[in-house]
């Protein structure tokens, strides 16, 4: 059988929110995937100082961070995109205008600007993270590959007109993932596969949420979680059972990797 090319969203595709665990069937899963030679490839839209060891315990050495603008294999780094920093203090300006939250999400770390709506611990909450630092100047001496708006409202869009060369999606109802304009993880998928010459028809990808819609469709074959959204189902050439009924062992088993 091909090596095959596994991309795996973390927050309710490898990690089941309700428990806030990985399902031990998930962990046999993956164990049994690399076994049999297949690529095991962390795929989130979390940074790195958010995996909290996640990678390590599942032993997969190559990721995709921030929602494609960051790529590592095996300690390598094959591509980091940054927000260009005049835009970034556009955000900044902005949003203290509006009084808005922001975080700040680099290689290393993840702060925030303020905490005035309480938005940012709702947000932590949701994917069980750690409550953020505030560093108010923290983008004046870091690159930015993501931001955070903590912003609830359905008009969000309009901040699309103002920074047209970025996109603004919510990741929970409390958060929206600022990143550059021009998709998502399909970003970081394209950029592993050209840097590590992988045959197209080799690449799997599994997730539930809308970030995870442009990586299903750019890879051979897209996998729904049970619990995904609609619009990621809609898109999946397979749909399989939520995170926490066995979901991720049961279409590896279906399509004979395991």
């Amino acid at each position: 059988m091909a090596k095959k090319y596994i991309f795996l969203d973390l927050d309710g595709t490898i990690i089941d929110h309700k428990s806030f665990s990985i399902p031990e069937s998930t962990i046999e899963a993956i164990r049994l995937l690399q076994e049999n030679g297949h690529m095991v490839i962390l795929s989130t839209g979390r940074v790195p100082s958010l995996f909290y060891g996640v990678d390590k315990k599942l032993n997969i050495d190559t990721y995709i961070g921030a929602n494609g603008r960051l790529v590592v294999h095996k300690g390598r780094v094959v591509l980091a995109q940054y927000i260009k920093k005049d835009v970034v203090q556009g955000i900044v300006d902005l949003a203290l205008q509006l009084g808005i939250d922001i975080g700040f999400e680099s290689e290393t770390d993840y702060t925030i600007s303020s905490d005035n709506s309480g938005f940012s611990s709702k947000f932590s909450d949701i994917f069980h993270l750690e409550y953020p630092k505030i560093v108010k100047d923290y983008h004046l001496n870091h690159d930015i590959l993501q931001l955070v708006l903590f912003y609830d409202q359905p008009d969000y869009k309009k901040f699309e007109k103002i920074f047209p060369t970025l996109s603004f999606n919510f990741s929970n109802p409390y958060g929206i993932d600022v990143n550059p304009r021009g998709g998502l993880k399909d970003v970081g998928v394209k950029a592993l596969i050209e840097d590590l010459g992988i045959d197209m028809k080799d690449t799997i990808a599994v997730g539930d949420g809308f970030n995870d819609i442009s990586m299903i469709q750019v890879v051979e074959i897209g996998i729904a979680m049970g619990n995904a959204c609609q619009e990621l189902k809609d898109a999946a050439t397979y749909v399989t059972d939520d995170v926490d009924k066995n979901g991720i062992y049961n279409i590896f088993k279906k399509l004979g990797l395991i």
